[in-house]
């Protein structure tokens, strides 16, 4: 998993030349259009520095320049399969576009590759200490970060643009049952459906379960 850089470690590196470390301060400051002007030209001559693409993707991705940067997120997956940022932001991207289906199942293998995670980010967060990526779905936190509380999980769930039962048997298989059944019994006031009542029963029973 990639790791986050210090800010003195990046500023070294930069000051030292490294390109895609000069391209994550520009990013970091929101200069997208001078990371990418940095990336695309340095790009051209060393296609193989996997770190300086994905920073390109992630600047074309915030600059709004969204089918640059899927098709940068692609080629990201060409050299490595198993990147959790490109496969983080691929989901972000079909699920704009409202593709839900596709989206998920991006989301779902981010959760098949690293099952510590508990829940939909990218792993790779160059943003300001302060500041917290998050995705149109749910904030994802890595395993041993503090864990928010449930009223703001709650506050989230109920600012979700949409709710499927993929999303529930998501959040089901990542561990939170109690929003699982939210979402659940949400999609089941639309109309009576067997396959719905029976997901009730068996997150309530798991619950009775664990207690």
């Amino acid at each position: 998993m990639v790791q986050i850089m210090s800010n003195s470690l990046l500023s070294e590196l930069a000051s030292k030349g490294y390109w895609p470390a000069l391209a994550m301060e520009y990013f970091r400051d929101g200069n997208y259009s001078r990371a990418i002007e940095l990336c695309m030209m340095r790009l051209r001559d060393y296609p193989e520095v996997l770190s300086g693409r994905i920073i390109y993707a992630r600047a074309l991705y915030h600059a709004g320049q969204y089918e640059s940067a899927e098709e940068q997120f692609y080629k990201i997956l060409q050299y490595d399969p198993n990147n959790l940022a490109a496969l983080k932001y691929l989901g972000d991207l079909k699920f704009r576009s409202g593709d839900e289906s596709t989206a998920f199942s991006y989301y779902s293998k981010i959760h098949d590759i690293a099952p510590e995670t508990q829940s939909l980010s990218s792993p790779f967060d160059p943003e300001k200490k302060e500041k917290t990526e998050t995705t149109s779905v749910l904030t994802l936190k890595k395993k041993g970060e503090r864990e928010e509380s449930e009223d703001k999980t709650q506050t989230e769930l109920r600012e979700m643009p949409f709710k499927t039962e993929t999303l529930g048997d998501l959040l089901l298989k990542q561990g939170h049952p109690r929003l699982a059944l939210k979402v659940f019994r949400d999609l089941a006031e639309k109309g009576d459906n067997p396959r719905l009542r029976d997901k009730i029963e068996k997150t309530q029973r798991s619950f009775k379960n664990k207690e």
